[in-house]
């Protein structure tokens, strides 16, 4: 039985399709990753209907669950959450177009629209595992859990929409993940720093030192 049993349409105006995604990257990853390739996303229509509804939702709950690069910076909660969310976004534009660079050193298809919905939607157990993590401290282990499956998602995806070839898949998804976190880790530093600077909390993180 086919995964997606209607009409292709549009991302924009067809949210049950991109539920379907949602669904098949838990289910059946490899069909799903055919599917997203075919239909060749716009980069816009991913981040407005995708990455930033879920990263918006799972920067609400890194609230409760502060990144060890971010902890000692000590924001207040809506603070936190404008670093958590800008800094993500920004992580994957940047990566996105790093990584594009990079995919035909690996005799891949640079594209900026396909890398940037296969980075997207790697994150998708990430974006669900820091919602259920936020509910019981007891929970943490399923921030594990999820960056294990998207980093499973990223390397299958690697071949299945950017075309890159099987021996050479491991070490690009490698890459691709340094340059990810890497990139995430950065802004969003750059970015708390600015918020001290602004709430005047700068001062006090340095007495600390």
């Amino acid at each position: 039985m086919p995964l997606f049993k209607k009409p292709l349409k549009l991302l924009p105006v067809n949210f049950a399709e991109l539920i379907q995604i949602i669904k098949g990257l838990f289910t059946t990853p490899g069909k799903t990753w055919v599917f997203i390739a075919g239909r060749n996303y716009p980069w816009r229509d991913v981040l407005i209907y995708f990455t930033i509804p879920l990263f918006f939702l799972s920067s609400y709950a890194g609230i409760f669950n502060v990144s060890p690069e971010l902890d000692h910076f000590n924001l207040p909660p809506n603070w936190m959450f404008l670093v958590i969310f800008i800094g993500s976004v920004l992580a994957i534009f940047l990566s996105a177009y790093m990584i594009a660079a990079m995919t035909p050193r690996f005799k891949g298809e640079k594209s900026f629209d396909k890398t940037f919905s296969l980075i997207s939607f790697s994150y998708t157990p990430v974006f669900f595992a820091s919602l259920i993590s936020s509910l019981h401290s007891v929970l943490q282990f399923m921030n594990f859990v999820g960056l294990v499956y998207m980093i499973f998602l990223l390397w299958r995806g690697t071949g299945l929409v950017l075309g890159v070839p099987p021996h050479k898949q491991t070490g690009f998804s490698l890459i691709s993940l340094l340059i990810l976190f890497a990139s995430r880790v950065v802004i969003s530093a750059f970015l708390a720093s600015i918020a001290l600077l602004l709430t005047g909390n700068a001062e006090d993180i340095l007495n600390q030192y």
